[in-house]
């Protein structure tokens, strides 16, 4: 064989030798692009372990990095995330700076493009390949706290969670005594309040905290104990009404809806003493149905037990002591003087059921106007004044000072205004005055009008 054709074969077999290697390279060892921490990793501590990304082999090579960083809170939820500026850095991912990116309480997703050399039976071509890993890194030690602070609700126990198992915590609480424990799994913190105040802020510092697996919380968290304000009180009839109805139910409304609604019968008394029963027309509002009408001219009181024992709001308020309010209720019977017609109207329940003509005061000593009751009632008594003396006046029904109804019975002519020589009071024949007198009970309205 020529020399010549020995070495073209010899050169053929080298390169046909060479296009196995890499075959069986590619195979046996196909390119990839890699990336550590692994998908699904956790745990992962920023100061021992960094990012890192790596094309094995020669046939991989890397386009783009992409590193979304999104904070986890306490409660575990995530922040819409930031794109994290960064390059690569012998195989490491790192800041401008070049210093590691990754912070502990974050989850990462790392994407990553780039191209991998792949066989076909077309011989050997370029692949392009996206790589993807999520991973989320230490998490420390953090209360769960709202933003708006905490919330003590059950009168002196202050309760929060953790985001993970504790062993211990530190605190400080400015302005009142407390002592504090944690729940045997170390997930849940109680502080008990040596006083307690309602409506009250006061400045809460959890200083430090160490997790089970030895993690120390990474800063102090400041916020707010926040005592809720009291659980306010109207009565329906309110305190010292007048006029209510014989039908009324009263009614107490909380300023927050109650929490505790079944204590409606322990907690709340209603004198006099009558069958009834309660019910809550609304979670904020208990109404006491009696079982029949109120007398007329009737005191109801209604009283209510208050403390840290008794009704509780949902926002964690209590009635801060005990409440009551008396009303009463409305006459059956009042009273109608008209000084133009110069006639008393007997009213039972607004329905007139008696008139008779009367003699009010003259133009120069007018009856006054308006709305009176009667509140003192004398079978007889000498009445005096300037120019003037009557004795033995029956039937005397005072209704303002010296102002009375009673029987006049030096007086003829009734219907007539100033007729009867009145000095303000209204008069009527004895026997009308008399019946009066027997019909019309103390606390009766009388209303005085032209």
């Amino acid at each position: 064989m020529a020399p010549r054709r020995f070495a073209a074969l010899v050169a053929g077999f080298l390169v046909a030798l060479a296009i196995i290697a890499v075959v069986l390279v590619l195979v046996v060892f196909p390119p990839s692009i890699a990336i550590s921490p692994a998908n699904g990793a956790s745990e992962i501590n920023p100061q021992q372990q960094p990012l890192t990304i790596s094309a094995s082999h020669w046939g991989a090579s890397i386009s783009s990095v992409s590193v979304m960083e999104k904070k986890i809170a306490p409660d575990g939820s995530r922040d819409n995330g930031r794109i994290i500026k960064g390059h690569l850095q012998n195989g490491k991912f790192v800041a401008a700076d070049g210093s590691n990116p990754l912070v502990a309480n974050a989850e990462y997703t790392v994407t990553v493009s780039g191209t991998v050399k792949k066989i076909g039976l077309g011989g050997i071509s370029d692949r392009q390949v996206q790589e993807t890993s999520t991973f989320t890194t230490l998490i420390t030690p953090m209360p769960v706290i709202s933003k708006d602070g905490l919330v003590v609700k059950d009168g002196q126990n202050l309760r929060f969670k953790w985001n993970v198992p504790i062993s211990s915590f530190k605190y400080q609480l400015v302005g009142v005594q407390s002592t504090s424990k944690l729940s045997d799994d170390g997930r849940t913190a109680t502080i008990s309040l040596a006083t307690f105040e309602q409506g009250k802020n006061y400045a809460f510092t959890i200083t430090a905290a160490t997790s089970k697996n030895g993690v120390q919380m990474s800063q102090p968290v400041k916020t707010t104990l926040v005592t809720p304000a009291a659980l306010g009180v109207t009565f329906s009839p309110a305190d010292s009404a007048t006029n209510a109805s014989t039908d009324a139910h009263p009614t107490i409304v909380f300023s927050d809806p109650v929490s505790n609604p079944q204590m409606a019968e322990q907690l709340v008394t209603v004198e006099p003493k009558v069958a009834g029963s309660f019910r809550w027309t609304q979670p904020n509002q208990l109404e006491f149905v009696p079982a029949k009408s109120w007398d007329h001219l009737q005191d109801v009181t209604i009283l209510l037990k208050g403390g840290a024992g008794a009704f509780h709001g949902i926002s964690g308020g209590f009635v801060d002591g005990d409440k009551q309010a008396t009303f009463t209720t409305a006459p059956s019977k009042s009273i109608d003087v008209n000084v133009t017609t110069e006639r008393v109207t007997l009213l039972e329940n607004g329905n007139p059921i008696d008139s008779y003509l009367c003699a009010s005061g003259a133009d120069n000593t007018p009856t006054p106007l308006g709305d009176f009751t009667i509140y003192a009632k004398l079978p007889s008594v000498d009445m005096r004044g300037p120019g003037y003396f009557a004795p033995h006046v029956p039937w005397v029904m005072v209704f303002d000072g010296d102002y009375t109804l009673h029987g006049n019975y030096w007086n003829t002519t009734f219907g007539v205004r100033g007729s009867g020589g009145s000095h303000g009071c209204v008069g009527m024949p004895p026997d009308v005055a008399k019946h009066v007198y027997d019909w019309a009970p103390l606390g009766t309205p009388v209303h005085i009008h032209e």
